[in-house]
C-alpha cells in the first residue's frame, strides 16, 4: 500500500500545481486583456481630444466659442470635463465652471507641462482635482499653431471609468483586480475602490512592476488578504493592471481533492491487495515457476518440452512465444547492424578515394593552367590570334574543371562530416563589397547589371566567412549565368527578426514549379546538361548544406520566364 499512497500524494500535489498554474495563466491573460482594453479606451479619448484641439475657434483664440463646443462634446465622451491650459500652467477655461468664472491658479499636475516640451500627448497619474476635490486623472494633447504648442487641451477622467474597464474582464468570484499608475498609486479597483483609490499599492507589487513588464508574485493586499498576484504593464501608458487570486480559494480546492482522493485510494488499494493475493496463489506463482524452468532449459540448449495449454494461463503461453520472436528479431537487428557498418565503411572509402583523386587531379591541372599563363605572357614568341583563342579555351575549361573538383571535394567532406566551420562575427558590408567586386567582370561579360540593396542597420552576422562568401558567389554566379542579356541581378540585405536576410533575385529564365522539388538533388541540372552553361549540378546542394551547418536554410521562389529568388537568414551577432 505504501507505493500506492505515495502515488496518491503525487497526484494530489500535481493536480494542485496544475490548477494553480492554470489560475495564474488565466490571471496573466486577464491582466494583459485589461491593459489592452485600457490602451484602446485611452486611445479613443486621445483621438477625440485631437479632433477637438483642431477647432477653428482655438486657432483664432475665440475661447468663448470653443467653450460652447467643448460643452457640446462632453455628452459624447465618458469624461468629467475639458480643461484648457496655457504654457504658464494657468487654466484658460474649465467646463466644470461657467464661462468667465474664476479658475484655480494651478492648472493641473506638473506632468501636463511635458506637453509643451515634447509636443506629445500625456497621461497623468491620479491626483486630487483642484475643482472637484476628488481623485481624478488627466489626459492631455497639444494645441499647436505654426509648429508651436500654444495650449494643452486636457480631459478629466474619473477612476470610475477605469473601473468599468476592469469589470468588463469578467473576473472570477473573489478575485481582486486593480489599475496602478506610473508611480504605483491605485487608479481603480474592483473591491473597496472608494477606500483605496489614490493610495500606493503594496511595495512588492510596485517594485516588481517597475522592474519588469509582466510577472507573478505572492503578496498580501491592502486589506490583509494573502493573494497570488499577476500583473502586466502597458508600454503605451506605463500603467499596470494587477489581478490577485486569493490563496484560500486555491487551498480549499486542494483540501477537498486531498480528502476525496485519500478515501478513494484506501478503498482501491484494499481491493487491489485482496485481488493480488488471490491471483498470486492461483494464477501467477505456479505458472511462473514452470515458465522459468522452461526458459532455463532453452538457455542451456535443452528441449523445453511441450506447454500444457490446459493448465498454463494464456498470458504465459504468449510470453513464451514472445521470447522466441524476440530472439529472431535480435538476429535480424544484428544483420542490419552489420549491413550498416559495411555501408559506413564503403562511404568512408568513397570519401577517401574522392579526396585522393581530387589531390591527384589538381596537381597536373594546376600545371596545365600554369603553362597556359606562361604561353599567354610570352612576349618573345607571341602567339597568333588563333593560338590565343585556343589557349583561352584551355584555361577556361581547366578553371571550370578545377571548380568542379573543388565542389566534389566539398560535397564529399560535407557528406562525411569532415568539413569544419569557424563561426565568427562578420561584417556583412565588407563581405558584400568583395563579392560585388569579384562578380563585376562576369556580370559585365554577360551583359547583366549587378546591384546591391542594403537596408539593415545592424549588419554583423555569425557565420564562417569563407563558406558564406562561397555561398554568395555561387548564388550570384548562377543568377548571372542563367539571366538574359540586359537583365538585372539584385543582392538585398534586410533585417528579419533576430536575423539578417540575404536575398539574390534575378530576371532570368526562372524554374518551372515541377522542377523546384528536384533543385537540390546532387548532379541534377534540371535538363541543362547539354547547354552552353558550365556546371556540375552540385553548387546549390553545397550552398544548402553549408547554410544548414551555419544555422541557416536556403529557400527559393521561382516561376518559368519570371526570374528566380533565393534567400536565407543568418543570426545577427551580439
Amino acid at each position: 500500500m505504501l507505493p500506492g499512497m505515495l502515488l496518491s500524494a503525487w497526484f494530489i500535489v500535481s493536480d494542485y500545481q496544475q490548477h494553480k498554474a492554470q489560475a495564474i495563466q488565466r490571471a496573466i491573460a486577464i491582466a494583459r486583456a485589461g491593459t489592452a482594453s485600457l490602451d484602446r479606451d485611452l486611445a479613443g479619448t486621445t483621438a477625440a481630444l485631437r479632433v477637438l484641439a483642431s477647432s477653428n475657434s482655438l486657432h483664432h483664440d475665440d475661447l468663448a466659442t470653443f467653450y460652447l463646443q467643448a460643452q457640446d462634446a462632453l455628452p459624447y465622451q465618458a469624461i468629467s470635463n475639458y480643461v484648457l491650459i496655457n504654457e504658464t500652467g494657468h487654466q484658460m477655461l474649465n467646463t466644470l465652471k461657467p464661462w468667465g468664472a474664476a479658475l484655480p491658479a494651478v492648472g493641473g499636475p506638473p506632468q501636463l507641462q511635458r506637453i509643451f516640451k515634447t509636443g506629445e500627448p500625456v497621461l497623468t497619474d491620479v491626483f486630487t482635482g483642484p475643482v472637484t476635490g476628488k481623485p481624478i486623472l488627466a489626459l492631455g494633447v497639444p494645441v499647436k499653431r505654426d509648429g508651436h504648442t500654444l495650449y494643452s487641451l486636457n480631459a478629466g477622467i474619473f477612476p470610475e471609468r477605469i473601473a468599468k474597464v476592469l469589470m468588463s474582464q469578467n473576473l472570477p468570484h473573489n478575485w481582486i483586480s486593480a489599475v496602478l499608475d506610473s508611480k504605483g498609486n491605485i487608479v481603480a479597483r474592483t473591491h473597496e475602490m472608494d477606500r483605496f483609490v489614490g493610495k500606493p499599492a503594496v511595495p512588492d507589487l510596485i517594485r516588481m512592476s517597475r522592474q519588469s513588464s509582466e510577472g507573478v508574485l505572492e503578496t498580501i493586499t491592502l486589506e490583509g488578504i494573502p493573494v497570488i498576484t499577476a500583473f502586466s504593464r502597458s508600454s503605451v501608458s506605463d500603467w499596470s493592471v494587477a489581478v490577485g487570486i486569493p490563496q484560500t480559494q486555491l487551498t480549499a480546492e486542494l483540501k477537498r481533492s486531498l480528502f476525496t482522493l485519500l478515501i478513494a485510494s484506501m478503498l482501491l488499494f484494499a481491493s487491489a491487495l485482496w485481488v493480488a493475493w488471490r491471483l498470486a496463489v492461483t494464477r501467477v506463482m505456479a505458472p511462473a515457476n514452470e515458465l522459468l524452468k522452461r526458459m532455463q532449459a532453452m538457455a542451456s540448449g535443452q528441449a523445453p518440452g511441450m506447454v500444457d495449454i490446459q493448465h498454463t494461463p494464456e498470458e504465459f503461453v504468449m510470453l513464451e512465444h514472445g521470447f522466441a520472436e524476440l530472439s529472431a528479431r535480435l538476429r535480424e537487428r544484428e544483420q542490419e547492424r552489420e549491413a550498416k557498418l559495411a555501408a559506413e565503411a564503403a562511404n568512408r572509402a568513397k570519401t577517401a578515394f574522392l579526396s585522393r583523386m581530387s589531390h591527384e587531379l589538381r596537381t597536373p591541372l594546376n600545371a596545365v593552367l600554369g603553362f597556359t599563363q606562361v604561353l599567354q605572357l610570352d612576349h618573345e614568341e607571341a602567339l597568333t590570334e588563333r593560338q590565343r583563342h585556343m589557349i583561352a579555351l584551355i584555361e577556361s575549361s581547366g578553371q571550370h574543371l578545377l571548380s568542379m573538383i573543388s565542389d566534389v571535394l566539398d560535397f564529399s567532406r560535407i557528406e562525411s562530416g569532415q568539413l569544419r566551420m569557424e563561426i565568427t562575427r562578420i561584417h556583412a558590408d565588407d563581405l558584400i563589397d568583395e563579392c560585388q567586386s569579384m562578380m563585376a567582370t562576369e556580370s559585365m561579360r554577360a551583359g547583366v547589371h549587378l546591384t546591391v540593396s542594403n537596408t539593415s542597420p545592424d549588419r554583423h552576422v555569425l557565420a564562417d566567412r569563407t563558406r558564406l562568401k562561397q555561398v554568395l558567389l555561387n548564388l550570384l554566379s548562377n543568377a548571372i549565368k542563367y539571366n538574359r542579356p540586359g537583365g538585372v541581378v539584385t543582392l538585398n540585405l534586410h533585417s528579419h527578426g533576430n536575423c539578417l536576410r540575404f536575398t539574390v533575385q534575378d530576371t532570368g529564365l526562372g524554374i518551372p514549379p515541377e522542377q523546384i522539388t528536384h533543385l537540390f538533388e546532387p548532379f541534377n541540372r534540371l535538363g541543362r546538361h547539354h547547354s552552353d552553361k558550365p556546371g556540375a549540378g552540385i553548387g546549390l546542394v553545397i550552398c544548402k548544406q553549408l547554410l544548414e551547418l551555419m544555422g541557416g536554410q536556403l529557400q527559393v521562389r521561382s516561376q518559368a520566364d519570371q526570374g528566380s529568388e533565393f534567400w536565407f537568414d543568418l543570426p545577427l551577432a551580439p
